[in-house]
């Protein structure tokens, strides 16, 4: 499979915000559990992410079709971020997807390592994702290691 792979801009936001949903359905969740304004929602990260956050997309395309997309941007914190950038900007890779019958082309890998160049492009000094199980591999590939993180479930008694 021929595909580039080429730096997005808000004209394409209308295909990273159907990609982004069509990740949480390929997840397996139930369209009840999505909020009915998901696209206004996605529509509103995006474009905050581009005015504070450094946001960049790419597009993996066939023949003019986009077939996937990444984004990524400076990671948002839920604390007080006190390190300087030089030693803690961190940057966080979101919305990984590939259409099916693209996949198993390496389309991923590409995105992935566009996203990381972008990323060191801007300063960012490491690239954090959360993985699905069948993203792991690719990931993997591009460098990433598995790193610690701790969840308690708050819905169950």
């Amino acid at each position: 499979m021929n595909y580039l792979i080429r730096k997005g801009t808000p004209v394409d936001d209308p295909t990273l915000i159907r990609h982004y949903t069509a990740l949480w359905e390929s997840y397996g969740v139930d369209p009840v559990n999505i909020k009915l304004d998901a696209e206004a929602v996605t529509s509103k990260f995006i474009l905050s992410g581009r005015r504070h956050f450094e946001l960049g997309s790419f597009l993996a395309e066939v023949d003019g079709v986009a077939v996937g997309s990444l984004a990524c941007q400076v990671e948002r914190l839920p604390y007080p971020d006190v390190a300087v950038p030089s030693f803690r900007k961190h940057g966080y890779i979101w919305s990984v997807f590939v259409e099916p019958a693209a996949r198993r082309n390496g389309v991923a890998l590409a995105l992935v390592r566009s996203g990381v160049d972008y990323l060191r492009s801007i300063g960012c000094t490491k690239a954090v994702l959360h993985s699905s199980d069948a993203g792991e591999g690719v990931y993997r590939a591009a460098g990433f290691e598995i790193a610690k993180e701790m969840r308690l479930d708050l819905t169950t008694g």
